[in-house]
């Protein structure tokens, strides 16, 4: 949740969906197939997620997901895009993964979701990072 949600107690929709309290509908798609994938546990951000077993098998979880819907709607996840907008630049403060296949709706939504941006961080890129840290912190263990 933003500080602003939390001054004025909005909670987090993401919770709200998935908790079944409220209802999502459709407004915009960026590309022919746009997914969000949320976990149900509130995770703030990409910079809240830690190099433990946990969240490394969740990112697991939700990229397995992904690449099935992908296929469903007849997209090769290869050619398809997943990942995550990066603080400050998230609109919602919920962990959610966004899945994209298709062409872009346009040179804007493509750029919004390019990878090596400082918004926007692709889900393999996130999984090495977290995966590198906990072999450092096991290292530094021994």
């Amino acid at each position: 949740m933003t500080l602003l949600d939390r001054i004025l107690c909005r909670p987090c929709i993401f919770c709200e969906i998935v908790g079944g309290s409220t209802s999502a509908e459709l407004i915009y798609k960026a590309t022919e197939t746009h997914i969000l994938i949320v976990p149900v546990a509130h995770i703030q951000t990409v910079k809240t997620l830690t190099p433990t077993t946990e969240h490394i098998s969740l990112l697991e979880k939700m990229r397995l997901k992904g690449m099935d819907l992908l296929r469903e709607r007849g997209h090769d996840p290869e050619e398809s895009k997943m990942g995550f907008h990066v603080p400050p630049f998230n609109t919602v403060d919920h962990l959610h993964l966004h899945v994209l296949g298709g062409a872009y709706k346009s040179r804007l939504r493509k750029l919004k979701y390019e990878t090596g941006r400082m918004w926007y961080m692709d889900l393999t890129q996130l999984q090495a990072d977290l995966e590198r840290k906990r072999r450092l912190q096991e290292g530094a263990r021994l």
